[in-house]
C-alpha cells in the first residue's frame, strides 16, 4: 500500500508533458503553415510582376517599331507609364522607357530600341513589394 501511496500523480505529470509537446508541434505546425501561404502568395505576386513587366515591353514594341509598314518609329511614343486594358494588373505601376540608336549597315539606315519595362506592386521595404524589369533591344531594318 505504501508502493501506491508514493506514485500518485506520476500520470498528471506525464499527461502534462504530452500536452506541452503536441501543443509545441502545434504551434510549430502553424508557422511553418503560415510561411507556405507566404511563400505562395510571393510566387504568384512574383508571376504576375513578371506578366506585367512583359505586357509593358510588348506595348513598347508596338509603340517603337509599328507592324504597319510605311509608319514612322518612335522610342518617344513607347516612353512613359503603362496602364493596360482590363483588371488582370490591378496594383501594379508600369514604367516603360525607350533608348534608340541610328544605325547603318551595306548603305541602309535604322533604328536599334533598347525597351525597358519595370513593373511593381507595393511599397519598397515592405513585405508585400515585388517588382520585376525586363530589357530587349528590337530594330527597325528591313
Amino acid at each position: 500500500m505504501k508502493l501506491a501511496a508514493l506514485q500518485r500523480g506520476f500520470s498528471l505529470v506525464a499527461a502534462i508533458f504530452v500536452l506541452v509537446i503536441l501543443s509545441a508541434i502545434g504551434a510549430f505546425m502553424i508557422t511553418i503553415g503560415e510561411l507556405e501561404r507566404w511563400t505562395t502568395v510571393g510566387a504568384a505576386q512574383g508571376a504576375r510582376a513578371y506578366q506585367a513587366a512583359q505586357a509593358g515591353i510588348e506595348w513598347g514594341v508596338s509603340q517603337a517599331v509599328p507592324v504597319v509598314t510605311g509608319q514612322p518609329s518612335s522610342c518617344a511614343a513607347s516612353t512613359g507609364p503603362f496602364t493596360p486594358a482590363g483588371n488582370a494588373f490591378n496594383g501594379f505601376s508600369i514604367t516603360v522607357t525607350c533608348a534608340s540608336s541610328a544605325q547603318t549597315e551595306n548603305g541602309i539606315p535604322y533604328n536599334v530600341y533598347a525597351i525597358t519595362s519595370t513593373a511593381s506592386f507595393g511599397t519598397f521595404g515592405s513585405s508585400d513589394f515585388f517588382s520585376r524589369a525586363l530589357q530587349v533591344t528590337v530594330t527597325s531594318a528591313p
